[in-house]
């Protein structure tokens, strides 16, 4: 098994869609005869990861019923008897004809803000939970797992943390722009946060993706040359490929999406996707060997 989390410090530069992307395309690849089984979770509180993938009835259910990973979280702490698999909200893969690619199978790890405050406002909480309770269960069941966290975060946001810890590597999606750029320190010193406490060399970053990437624009002829320059600086590898700013892109996640095949859901910009997330996989393969 093997967990990205999808990770910028800065909010607004697409980790939800990434992941969603990621998701999307990796439950579709065949390997070994069988396709990848692939784990969400949504450690972002806005829930809009878990709302694209399952829809919203869903995941309000599952917050009703107590069903959140920050519910798990304070039952794997504390030690509490829990049966994971209630916890996983599976979207099913979609039926379609001929040749084309389905969407498949997803299970989700639905996030909630009162549960996952309420992880994170006692201090006792460690931040290896995830890592030493969650992930034995899931290796057991799953392949991938991907992980979207919020921006903004620090020290104090346990959960998110727990899953930085929990992963073996970081993909920072980041828009061609100055601003977006400011945030990677930041990014970098919470990843390097994370390593530390886990006691381990994992996660590291394993690549900055650029989304949203006109290549025909003046703000990316403008910034392209500093975003290598800061990334060679930082020691991060920069993607080959690049996300568009696509209307399309955009519309691929909406949780109302009835579309069966990857190619119906993605359009024109398929491809682009495809390739995003196979450079994505043969990135880690290498690193695993």
């Amino acid at each position: 098994m093997y967990a990205i989390a999808i990770y910028n410090n800065k909010g607004g530069v697409g980790k939800s869609t990434l992941t969603v992307f990621m998701a999307d395309f990796l439950a579709s690849l065949v390997i070994r005869d069988r396709p990848l089984r692939v784990v969400v979770l949504d450690l972002d509180p806005q829930g809009s990861c878990g709302t694209a993938l399952l829809g919203q009835d869903t995941l309000e259910e599952a917050r009703r019923s107590g069903l959140t990973l920050g519910d798990l979280a304070r039952r794997l702490d504390a030690g509490q008897p829990v049966a994971i698999e209630n916890y996983l909200h599976r979207r099913p893969a979609t039926p379609v004809k001929g040749r084309a690619t389905a969407i498949g199978e997803v299970a989700v790890l639905v996030s909630d803000k009162a549960s996952g405050f309420a992880f994170e406002v006692n201090p006792l909480h460690r931040l290896t939970t995830l890592r030493e309770k969650l992930r034995p269960f899931l290796a057991t069941r799953c392949d991938i797992v991907l992980m979207d966290l919020p921006g903004n975060i620090d020290e104090r946001n346990l959960l998110a943390v727990n899953g930085l810890i929990m992963s073996d590597s970081v993909i920072t999606p980041v828009e061609v722009s100055r601003f977006s750029l400011e945030a990677l320190p930041n990014t970098l010193e919470m990843i390097r946060y994370a390593r530390e406490r886990g006691g381990g060399e994992r996660p590291f970053c394993l690549g900055m993706l650029l989304n949203r990437a006109d290549k025909r624009g003046q703000q990316y002829q403008r910034n392209i040359g500093q975003v290598h320059a800061l990334a060679e600086r930082l020691g991060i590898p920069v993607f080959e490929n690049v996300l568009p700013n696509a209307q399309t892109l955009t519309a691929a996640t909406d949780d109302g999406s009835l579309a069966g095949s990857l190619r119906e859901r993605y359009g024109h910009y398929h491809a682009h996707v495809k390739a995003v997330v196979i450079e994505a996989f043969r990135r880690w393969n290498a690193v695993e060997g």
